[in-house]
């Protein structure tokens, strides 16, 4: 085995961290930087692009620690779970899988797992509000940070939209009888391709309830949905008892009606294609746990708490949705399952069951809802208060809520449910997903060769260009393999070309890792066989970016150029990092002067001249 070299001694480091923590930009005089003055500071536009956040420079955030690990798996399960269990599961075991869809979801959750890993190992390193956005930021620099957080705020939106448009369906359904959206169907009809059939105002109403709550503060809101989230995990539980105590071994093997088109019957009605292709669909089911990770500067101790409030909802999440499945299609044949209503269908003969499972429907879907409120304002307050966008979205209320955040994050999902059809707000949420999954396991690869003291002039180390490389290369060759054999089939031609590239692809790896000695940085976390589980992780999620519609590819791509175009307008110019340079002042010596805006207290930032802007013109 290899050994680490570089071994820093951290006994005897200057800790610069704290002075920076106590500054706020906004403390800083409107000054005009003239082009002498830029130039001296040496801020090049590569450079810009290029520059990373440092662990001495991440602000404190200003929000109320007050989550502990119980309040994280909480946010955690109830992002993860929403209505997928519920819903997705009983379509995808009628149309794709059969009784095998244990399997499916085993095959996916550990492919998932690898990405969940690889958060929990950044998570464990570096601590602050982002997620995603915040790791890429701290390894592949400003302009990947600006793309991955874009992304991430468009899945998170797009995903509270869809969350909200099946909760108003469950809610009408349970207690109304489907009378409003009968209404909104018939006078609020949409006749327009790829557009939703109605106008959801039910659902709109929703969301702003959503919203209204998380106004009240991220505790508050974590205890709703604990409450909810006890009715959630008892409808699961009691599915699991009655189920294996009520149903019938016969229903695993059961023939299919002369009639009924679901399958073949047996176990394996759909085959192993079928299996595998359940996997890849329920792959985003396990979708959210890096919810938690937004919460980094809301827990007590985030860089022990997330990495393992991470593991516990993954490993509880997987488990439920395999006991839960086998249960189903235990108590019940399962091309009987083929509509979203299935699950308390299945339980008729027990009343009583079938209603705690609508119940449980409704609140699954309604706790999702919260937390995809909470998540998504956090990736947007964390990107304003580093500069790359607007910093007004960084007012935060006396109770320690970043309000105009959470108002921020309700726009888009708004939109979405008003005139989008929940499948293509789906196919959406899955591609920004993805690359999140994706960048957060180059940031592994990378992070390994990658000192303790970052340097944030966009200045990288041989070793960090050579991981960097060979990470992004495996990324490439690895979705060119996957759309050679989806376009050419399981011809020789198809598997001859992918294998090449996969060969590329792996020299890279092994190359990198020849080459290079990781360097020892001490961790609460680890990911386990780096090198090659990040990679693995690459080549999963590449196969699913090929799986899906060119149409969902072109909808992200526009939704994440005009985020890029807000970064170029103002992010380039206005990061924390750049104003640093531009001022001439460097991390832990930017001296604090509350009289100028507002003060500081002892739980973060109050500003009281939210709109004051740092810099009149900056020339170039």
């Amino acid at each position: 085995m290899k050994s680490y070299t570089n071994k820093l001694i951290y006994e005897h480091e200057l800790d610069c961290g704290d002075l920076f923590k106590s500054c706020d930009f906004r403390t800083l005089p409107k000054m005009k930087i003239s082009k002498s003055s830029a130039s001296k500071t040496g801020v090049s536009l590569l450079e810009r692009l290029t520059q990373r956040r440092t662990p001495e420079s991440a602000p404190d955030g200003g929000l109320n620690r007050c989550l502990s690990i119980f309040d994280l798996v909480n946010s955690g399960f109830s992002i993860v779970v929403g209505a997928g269990i519920f819903v997705i599961t009983p379509v995808l075991t009628a149309n794709t899988t059969g009784p095998a869809v244990t399997f499916s979801y085993l095959i996916a959750g550990l492919a998932a797992l690898v990405s969940a890993l690889t958060y929990a190992e950044l998570a464990a390193r570096f601590s602050g509000i982002g997620s995603a956005y915040l790791y890429v930021y701290y390894v592949l620099g400003e302009l990947a940070a600006g793309i991955i957080g874009i992304s991430m705020i468009i899945e998170w939106m797009i995903g509270l939209a869809s969350l909200i448009k099946s909760l108003s369906i469950y809610t009408d359904r349970l207690a109304f009888n489907g009378t409003i959206i009968a209404w909104e169907s018939k006078h609020m009809v949409i006749d327009l391709p790829y557009m939703a059939k109605y106008v959801d105002l039910f659902a709109l109403l929703i969301l702003i309830m959503c919203g209204t709550l998380n106004l009240w503060g991220v505790k508050e809101t974590v205890v709703v949905s604990a409450i909810c989230n006890v009715v959630v995990l008892a409808s699961l539980i009691i599915i699991v008892i009655v189920g294996f105590a009520k149903g019938s071994l016969s229903n695993w093997f059961q023939a299919v009606p002369e009639d009924d088109t679901h399958g073949e019957g047996g176990y394996f009605p759909y085959g192993a294609s079928g299996v595998f292709t359940g996997a890849s669909l329920a792959y985003f089911s396990y979708g959210g746990f890096d919810a938690i990770a937004c919460l980094g500067c809301e827990a007590k101790n985030p860089q022990k708490d997330i990495p393992i409030s991470m593991v516990l909802t993954f490993g509880m999440i997987m488990s439920l949705y395999v006991m839960v499945c086998g249960a189903v299609t235990y108590v019940a044949p399962y091309y009987t399952l083929a509509n979203e209503a299935s699950m308390s269908l299945a339980f008729s003969f027990m009343p009583w069951v079938g209603i705690l499972v609508s119940l449980g429907a409704v609140l699954a879907t309604a706790t999702g809802s919260f937390a995809s409120v909470l998540a998504t304002s956090r990736v947007v307050y964390g990107m304003a208060q580093d500069g790359i966008i607007y910093r007004k979205l960084t007012y935060v209320s006396s109770n320690q809520v970043p309000v105009v955040a959470i108002l921020v994050s309700m726009v888009l999902p708004a939109a979405g449910i008003v005139l989008l059809d929940i499948e293509e707000l789906v196919m959406m949420n899955s591609g920004g997903m993805l690359i999140c999954f994706c960048l957060t396991n180059v940031c592994v690869m990378v992070g390994r060769y990658q000192p303790h003291h970052i340097e944030s002039k966009g200045v990288y180390t041989s070793a960090e260009k050579l991981s960097i490389f060979a990470s992004l290369s495996f990324w490439v060759c690895s979705i060119a393999a996957c759309a050679c054999l989806k376009g050419l089939g399981l011809t020789i031609a198809g598997i001859g070309t992918s294998v090449c590239f996969l060969t590329v692809g792996v020299t890279t790896i092994i190359v990198m890792k020849l080459k290079l000695d990781e360097i020892w940085i001490p961790s609460s976390f680890k990911c386990p066989l780096v090198p090659w589980l990040p990679a693995a992780g690459l080549l999963i999620n590449s196969a699913l970016m090929v799986s899906l519609p060119l149409m969902t590819w072109a909808r992200v791509g526009a939704c994440t150029a005009l985020g890029l175009l807000s970064y170029a307008t103002y992010g380039i110019k206005n990061s924390n990092i750049t104003l640093s340079k531009l001022a001439n002042v460097g991390y832990g010596s930017v001296a604090t002067d509350t009289s100028r805006s507002g003060s500081i207290n002892s739980s973060g930032y109050v500003y009281t001249d939210v709109d004051k802007l740092l810099v009149d013109d900056v020339d170039d």
